[in-house]
């Protein structure tokens, strides 16, 4: 019996609410400046706007992501944690999306279609790395299937 080993442990990068934060940091601008010349209420807007995007930062960093040559681990939450694993012979498909914001930045996101009933589709989103994870993944999938002596029979 083979050792499990890891291949990728990490988070998604911030692009995934790349909107939010652009909008967050426009509004925390627009905020300070007409505070000056408006009203001081404006400057509790900024302040919220700061609260919202850290809040999203930190929801972005709690979920993390653990690919091994036996399963996929997903840990998610900051106060309550909560893991998900799925075990690799499961995988049916692995599909790679790279939207182009994601490709200016350098990541990519997998999506795992699987036959698990908790987990039928699992994605690891804007990761680095993406294309050569898929590939590792793919291989892992493969190898793992037949140490388990297991196949995957399509029917139409």
């Amino acid at each position: 019996m083979s050792e499990e080993t890891t291949l990728f442990k990490g988070s998604s990068s911030f692009v995934v609410s790349l909107g939010t934060f652009l909008l967050g940091s426009m509004i925390v601008v627009a905020a300070i400046v007409g505070a000056i010349v408006l009203s001081i209420w404006l400057l509790i807007v900024a302040g919220v706007t700061l609260i919202l995007m850290a809040v999203r930062w930190i929801v972005i960093r709690s979920r993390t992501y653990e690919l091994t040559t036996e399963r996929v681990r997903v840990r998610t939450g900051i106060v309550n944690k909560r893991t998900d694993e799925m075990e690799l012979y499961r995988v049916e498909d692995i599909t790679l999306f790279e939207p182009l914001v994601q490709r200016l930045f350098g990541v990519g996101t997998i999506r795992i279609a699987t036959n698990d009933t908790s987990t039928p589709t699992l994605e690891i989103e804007a990761i680095r790395g993406a294309a050569e994870l898929r590939e590792q993944l793919r291989k892992s999938v493969e190898a793992c299937r037949d140490r388990k002596r297991v196949r995957v029979t399509e029917m139409e």
